[in-house]
């Protein structure tokens, strides 16, 4: 499935919040009205913060309410509802996390914005930690969310972050690219070279599937393409009944709006963040990264932890992109990151 794949496989939980056009600000009104009119009556998934702009931010809740909270900043395409899952969930609750996962614009109930840059980010999040009351909380990056997280670590308050990982997650465009395995590799330099085209492709095939009410045939789609294109062990793991059930609802959330969000992210790959890894002062980033990915590797995570001041780099023998993101894994991250931090 080309760069869709990357996405995290997770077994999830939903609660729904309906996306009417009475209930949302006018300006939103007018990119949902562009929908036809069975997706602009879905439920989908989440909670909603009105920003300064006047754009909607969405985000996903889960684990105890008084927990530590850990904002995730999600891949592409990909959502901030992965963490509404079982394996989230059960790590919430024997960790006292409390996870909470925006949705960058496009994605969900996020309202689009055309001109996104990486460094936009932060105040999206500062004022999801206002609007949520948070007087600290702690950042976990993943896959394509990297350059996001990292922008947060440079730009917001040192006093209320308490520490930043990152796991699985892809380099700077300083980097390159070419550690990645070949046929990642030409699908990104693809959405490089042949950007509209791409996204017409994403336009036609798989969002009218993703704004179906029956998600049957989106998931009949996903499924014919993991069987097509991964075997052994990242095969079993991406066909799992609840995990795959879990990513064909994820994919949804990426798509139900359109592919702007998943073009997007992918064009902001081609591009530097905005910054230098020297310019975040934030001491101590973890980078968990997993011996055996061919998509985010090793590779751009020594690079990174290279330059980013004292952090932390560990791999995990024998993973790879799909299975890294596991309890047992998890937890160790999790506890690395809350045993990094202040609050």
């Amino acid at each position: 499935m080309m760069a869709c794949i990357q996405s995290r496989l997770r077994w999830t939980r939903l609660s729904t919040t309906r996306l009417t056009q009475p209930s949302i600000p006018r300006a939103y009104r007018r990119h949902i009205s562009t929908l036809n009119s069975s997706a602009a009556s879905l439920d989908i998934p989440g909670h909603t913060v009105t920003l300064p702009s006047g754009r909607l931010l969405g985000y996903h809740t889960s684990g105890p309410t008084t927990g530590t909270p850990v904002l995730y900043i999600h891949g592409h395409p990909d959502s901030g509802l992965t963490i509404t899952g079982q394996l989230e969930t059960r790590a919430a609750e024997r960790l006292g996390i409390r996870w909470i996962g925006p949705d960058r614009p496009g994605v969900g109930l996020s309202t689009p914005y055309d001109a996104q840059t990486v460094l936009d980010y932060p105040s999206d999040i500062q004022s999801l930690v206002e609007h949520l009351g948070l007087k600290s909380y702690y950042i976990l990056g993943t896959s394509g969310g990297t350059g996001f997280a990292l922008a947060c670590a440079k730009d917001l308050p040192r006093s209320q972050v308490g520490a930043v990982g990152i796991c699985a997650g892809i380099g700077p465009y300083e980097c390159g690219f070419d550690s990645m395995v070949e046929p990642q590799r030409k699908a990104l330099e693809a959405w490089r070279d042949y950007p509209a085209e791409f996204k017409a492709y994403y336009e036609s095939e798989y969002v009218p599937l993703a704004r179906q009410n029956d998600i049957a045939a989106l998931a009949d789609r996903i499924r014919g393409e993991f069987e097509a294109g991964f075997s052994g062990a990242d095969r079993e793991v991406l066909l799992e009944e609840n995990a795959f059930a879990a990513t064909v609802k994820t994919l949804r959330q990426a798509w139900v709006q359109g592919a702007w969000a998943h073009a997007k992210g992918m064009e902001l790959h081609w591009r530097p963040w905005g910054f230098a890894l020297e310019d975040v002062a934030f001491p101590g980033v973890r980078l968990w990264y997993a011996s055996r990915d061919g998509s985010t590797t090793p590779v751009m995570g020594r690079f990174m932890a290279d330059r980013l001041p004292r952090s932390v780099y560990k791999e995990f023998p024998g993973d790879s992109h799909f299975t890294i993101w596991r309890d047992g894994n998890l937890q160790e991250m999790l506890r690395d990151l809350l045993g990094a931090g202040h609050p």
